[in-house]
């Protein structure tokens, strides 16, 4: 009966629910335990023949945090066009390609060409480390961001001249959101 307690209680926590320890039919056990290993190891669980839904992968998460994590480090650096290093200073793009480099994840040196990678993400499902991309200067994406989180970003703000961070819901961006993208 121990071995199938921590099982059904991390099946419990990973699922939201709430665990009981009790046994499980054998023939649904093995299907059970190749579902939980396959979680631990960031699969992909199908749910129905056309929808997959990705479940929580610790490998993913460190490069998230790692994402995030290095584009606070850069707040208050310069803002230059072309910018690409700390050292000489941060455009938009620049900035997401140095940051996405220190996660192992190579990107275009464009704003536009950088929109034609990753996953599309809706508003309402941005997370940390998602890519927000605006419409500023000339159509299309020509801005982008890294979500932290609390409807905020870091970018670069020509404004203030340095990497800060930007609100969701500010008017400027809003009227100007042209779409998320999660890479990672």
């Amino acid at each position: 009966m121990r071995k199938w307690i921590l099982p059904i209680i991390l099946a419990g926590v990973l699922f939201g629910g709430t665990a009981v320890a009790a046994a499980a039919p054998a023939p649904g056990y093995n299907q059970f335990l190749q579902s939980l290993e396959a979680i631990l190891a960031g699969a992909v669980m199908p749910v129905a023949a056309e929808r997959q839904i990705p479940v929580f992968s610790p490998a993913i998460a460190s490069r998230t945090a790692l994402v995030v994590a290095s584009a606070r480090n850069l707040l208050g650096r310069q803002v230059v066009w072309g910018g690409a290093s700390p050292a000489q200073g941060f455009d938009c793009s620049g900035l997401v390609q140095y940051v996405y480099r220190q996660a192992g994840v190579n990107l275009s040196r464009t704003a536009d060409l950088q929109f034609m990678v990753g996953r599309t993400v809706a508003p309402a499902d941005l997370q940390p480390g998602d890519l927000v991309y605006f419409s500023t200067y000339e159509q299309g994406a020509s801005h982008v961001g890294i979500y932290t989180g609390g409807g905020k970003f870091i970018h670069t703000s020509f404004g203030q001249g340095i990497v800060a961070f930007g609100d969701m819901s500010d008017t400027y961006f809003v009227n100007r959101y042209y779409g998320a993208k999660r890479v990672l």
